[in-house]
């Protein structure tokens, strides 16, 4: 059983220069220890029962130069986040785009130099997400889908494949299970391919190893080298895709 309070404190992004505060969320629980976390501009802070207003305020103290800092990356964050808006800013192939509508009969989205182009008639912002979503699909099953069932047949578990499945998720990018349906989130074709690369043959090597364990990871090393600086590059910027 978890009990919470939520109360203010002078801590933020901006605390140096706006004094603007941010709420702490104080969650009791059977926990033995005090924990920080930052979300939504929000501080939560998990503690045992039996902590005192003592424990908790000298705990964040002693912790606030990493508060400050998690706000700050993530106000860096939620500047980042990508809206499908004339001008909007978009992190394609790890390029920094500019999208732009453009009036024709003729649907498509393409790249123009420093552009993102949402081709289309009557766009809306609406309209424009949604020629967005149909492209990213698109454009995942011309290649995630062939590349998977490739990199299967040269493991030799093709015939574990059940189904692959492109869907848009909000916490994972991939996902393997023991009756062999693989799902990838289109979203991931925002990406460079490298990237792309990666999280196909993550999932695809869990039809050899459905865990975690050293096998499984040689494995992919075996046929993803330098796949942590992969796994890096998506925590730093994985934000930047979700829309």
């Amino acid at each position: 059983m978890t009990r919470s309070k939520v109360l203010p404190l002078n801590i933020s992004v901006s605390s140096r220069q706006h004094h603007a505060p941010c709420d702490c969320e104080i969650q009791r629980s059977r926990r033995k220890t005090l924990a920080l976390y930052i979300k939504h501009r929000k501080l939560v802070v998990r503690c045992p029962y039996h902590a005192s207003k003592r424990e908790i305020g000298e705990f964040i103290s002693a912790n606030t130069d990493w508060i400050e800092q998690q706000l700050l990356e993530e106000a860096q964050r939620e500047r980042e986040i990508l809206r499908v808006e004339r001008g909007g800013k978009i992190f394609y192939r790890a390029r920094e785009l500019t999208i732009d509508f453009r009036e024709s009969r003729k649907q498509k989205v393409f790249t123009e130099g420093d552009q993102y182009i949402i081709q289309g008639y009557r766009l809306t912002p609406a309209r424009a997400r949604e020629l967005m979503e149909d492209d990213l699909i698109d454009k995942a099953s011309e290649y995630i889908i062939p590349r998977a069932r490739g990199l299967s047949r040269y493991l030799g578990v093709e015939h574990k494949i059940r189904e692959i499945r492109l869907r848009k998720t909000r916490s994972k990018w991939g996902h393997c299970t023991s009756e062999g349906v693989l799902q990838y989130n289109w979203l991931i074709m925002l990406a460079p391919y490298s990237i792309i690369d990666y999280m196909i043959t993550h999932e695809v090597c869990h039809l050899v190893h459905m865990d975690h364990s050293r096998n499984f990871w040689n494995l992919v090393q075996s046929i993803c080298p330098g796949y942590k600086n992969y796994e890096d590059w998506l925590k730093q910027n994985e934000h930047r895709f979700w829309f």
